[in-house]
């Protein structure tokens, strides 16, 4: 699992499912703001390999405006992924890198400034929601971010510490309790990619989309779309409500 949002993971199989989420969600009547956690530069790690997507027509049915524009990436980066041609119209970012804990909520603070006039906040961590480190959103960060007629949407990679179903329930229940949130869903997918390139051996990925006050309609559009990608080969998907 990579450390932090890295340039080299740019276009992953995990940036079609999330950005084709989010668009799903925005259509074309809601602002979209992408809060990346940022780390600049190459851990020189592997992850971020799984390109295999390219050349599967179901991933290009599900979103081709999107599969294109990622496809099409001049390079793999953050940067590159700002300026393609995959966002809804008015798309906002919020790229400073992360900083040390004792600048964090100077950091906080300056990313809501940024991403004032989106109606749906992404928030992309490492590893989701938890502690003050590089790698989680915090419960305090979603607080701050919310208000009335805006969604937050976050990513979480579900560990093995307990079965998922009890683990979503007290991601739900936590997320109740910390942020005063009242409607809650969260979008489970698992994507079964090549243990290697070449590989005819596949090993899961489960990735989830959890979003904090997400409106009727934009319920029935993840509904939707939880459907859709069940049409793609080695893909699972599910949505749960709080």
């Amino acid at each position: 699992m990579q450390d932090w949002m890295r340039d080299q993971y740019a276009g992953d199989v995990s940036d079609v499912l999330k950005f084709a989420f989010l668009r799903a969600l925005a259509s074309k009547d809601r602002t979209l703001g992408i809060a990346w956690y940022y780390a600049p530069g190459d851990d020189r790690r592997s992850d971020g390999r799984h390109l295999e997507w390219r050349d599967e027509t179901a991933w290009r049915a599900l979103d081709e405006e999107l599969h294109t524009g990622l496809a099409t990436l001049p390079e793999r980066s953050i940067a590159a992924l700002e300026r393609a041609m995959i966002w809804p119209e008015g798309a906002l970012f919020h790229r400073e890198p992360m900083p040390p804990r004792a600048g964090r909520s100077a950091w906080g603070a300056r990313k809501r400034s940024a991403l004032d006039g989106a109606d749906i906040v992404f928030l992309d961590p490492d590893n989701g929601i938890g502690g003050e480190t590089e790698k989680h959103a915090t419960f305090s960060e979603i607080r701050l971010l919310r208000k009335p007629g805006r969604a937050i949407v976050f990513i979480t990679f579900p560990g093995r510490s307990m079965k998922h179903d009890a683990l979503l329930q007290q991601l739900h229940e936590r997320l109740a309790v910390e942020t005063d949130a009242e409607n809650i869903v969260t979008l489970r997918t698992n994507v079964s990619v090549p243990r290697a390139i070449g590989s005819s051996s596949y090993v899961q990925r489960q990735r989830w989309f959890t979003v904090v006050d997400p409106d009727a309609e934009m319920i029935a559009r993840a509904q939707a779309f939880a459907v859709a990608l069940t049409s793609i080969p080695r893909v699972r998907a599910g949505l749960d409500a709080a």
